[in-house]
């Protein structure tokens, strides 16, 4: 009798090692076969020579962008551009033109980032005066009229210059606020 104990303890035990060294190994594979989702992360569509004209909502012309090249990433939606020239005219009284040597189209279209030796000129037709604004990065949000940068920019017009370190441009309103280290000179016209 005390050798049958023996033999089903012996049993038991062995079947309850079993069954933990299966659940173990188990979880092991389930994790395994677990692969990360695939993501295509070069291009899908590479242009050049290319022109792009955007609406707004109610179909108004909101800007065109010419490019020498544009490479779109379907992965993070985004389109690089190679000198892109960009002309807004959300306030056609007051047209925006963007000129950069690299640029990146933001998911959706809408909003646009210049880097390296950004232009930007804005002329009022009505009176005639040109504001210049002269930075190395910035970013266009076109629906709301705004550009933005933290980087130094100089801001040039027909009556003085003025340096600052980052700048938000409300250019359909004609509004600049700095940001800081701000300076400059004003010359009145005669």
């Amino acid at each position: 009798m005390p050798n049958r104990n023996s033999i089903l303890i012996a049993f038991l035990m062995l079947t309850l090692i079993g069954i933990g060294y299966w659940a173990y190994d188990s979880n092991l594979h389930v994790g395994a076969q677990k692969k990360p989702p695939l993501v295509r992360e070069n291009a899908d569509y590479y242009l050049i020579d290319t022109q792009i004209t955007q609406y707004d909502k109610a179909g108004e012309l909101d800007y065109i962008l010419t490019s020498n090249s544009i490479t779109h990433y379907p992965h993070n939606d985004t389109t690089l551009l190679q000198t892109p020239h960009v002309e807004s005219f959300s306030d056609p009284q007051k047209p925006l033109v963007a000129d950069a040597l690299n640029g990146k189209l933001l998911p959706g279209n809408q909003d646009i980032e210049l880097w390296d030796d950004v232009v930007m000129t804005q002329a009022d037709l009505n009176n005639g005066s040109k504001v210049r604004m002269d930075t190395d990065f910035i970013t266009i949000y076109s629906e709301k009229g705004l550009a933005v940068t933290d980087r130094p920019v100089l801001i040039t017009n027909d009556t003085g210059r003025t340096r600052a370190i980052g700048m938000e441009a409300f250019y359909k309103e004609s509004l600049v606020k700095l940001k800081s280290r701000v300076r400059g000179f004003h010359e009145p016209k005669p």
